[in-house]
Parts: structure tokens; sequence; C-alpha cells
């Protein structure tokens, strides 16, 4: 008897939308009210990341998987959701970093430029990784950057959301629901 596994990549594409959605939203919170330095406001982030993607992974495993999620399928299911996030993401950040505020990137290096110095590095150590960070400007760059850091923040944050979304069901019932399934039909 063969189960018929709901296909993941539309649900994972909506999912992805709403991630994203909250993503850009936190972001523009961060441009309009100048945060970019608000050490505070980087926790709202991450705990409105990890309550949004154990929102989409709690509704996957509810309304799409009978109730039950092996921790592997949440990883999986999670990281996927997060790939689609950050390619929505990816583009209102190229489009933010290019024509909305385009000074975000100059900023940015002057921090990092800033943080050097104050470490103690030598002139020539700064002088390469601003030469470097300099290239990060390109779109291209920027917005595949974006999607891996993105998609490997998905991981992590999958890989620990997962051991509160699991949920394995009773081998036993389960076989016994789809025999009962397919002899009704």
């Amino acid at each position: 008897m063969e189960t018929i596994r709901p296909s993941i990549t539309k649900p994972a594409m909506t999912y992805g939308l709403i991630i994203a959605l909250v993503m850009i939203i936190l972001a523009v919170i961060v441009w309009i009210g100048s945060l970019e330095t608000a050490g505070w406001f980087q926790w709202i982030n991450w705990a409105a990341y990890l309550g949004v993607l154990y929102y989409c992974l709690r509704r996957w495993r509810d309304e799409h998987l009978g109730g039950y999620i092996r921790y592997g399928q949440a990883v999986k299911a999670g990281t996927l959701f997060m790939f689609y996030a950050s390619i929505i993401y990816s583009f209102y950040f190229v489009v933010y970093s290019k024509w909305i505020d385009p000074e975000y990137v100059a900023r940015v290096l002057d921090g990092l430029e800033e943080t050097y110095y104050k470490s103690g590095f030598s002139e020539d150590v700064i002088e390469q990784s601003l030469a470097w960070a300099e290239k990060i400007r390109q779109p291209g760059f920027m917005f595949f950057s974006s999607i891996i850091g993105t998609t490997i923040t998905g991981l992590i944050l999958s890989l620990i959301i997962s051991f509160f979304v699991k949920k394995e069901g009773n081998p036993y019932q389960q076989a016994m629901s789809e025999i009962e399934q397919s002899s009704g039909e």
C-alpha cells in the first residue's frame, strides 16, 4: 500500500511569501526608524523570524501532514520555506540598497571600518577587507549572497524549531487508518 504524500512546493512558496513579508516589514521598520545599530531591535527580529517559521511549520504539519511530522521533515520544510523567502527578500534587498537607500552599503562599510580600527587591525588588513567588501556592492553578488545567507539562517532556525514542531504518530494507528481509507474506496 503506497501512501500519497502531499507536495510541499506550493505550500512552501506560500509560507515563504509569508516569511518574506514579515522580513520586509521588519526591514522597513529598521529603515524608517533608523534602527540599524539598535541591538534591542535585533532581538525583535530574531523573535519574529522564530515565531513566523514556527507558525508556518506548524500549519504545514497540521494542515498538510495530518498533524504529524518527523524532525527531519520539519528541518527540510523549514529550510525550504526560508529558501523561498530568501528569494523574495533578496529582490527587496537589492532594490532597497540600490535605489531606495543607496547610502546603506556605505554606512555598513563605514561601521565595519570603525569596528576594525577599534579592534586594532593594521591598515593593510583594513584596506584589504574594505576592498573585498566593496565588491559586495554589485547587485548580483548582493542577491545571491542574501539568498545563501538567509537560507543558511533558515536551516539553523529550522534545526531549533523542529524540536518543538515534531510530532510523531503511532505507526500502527497510521497504518490501520490507511487500510481503513483504502478499503472504503
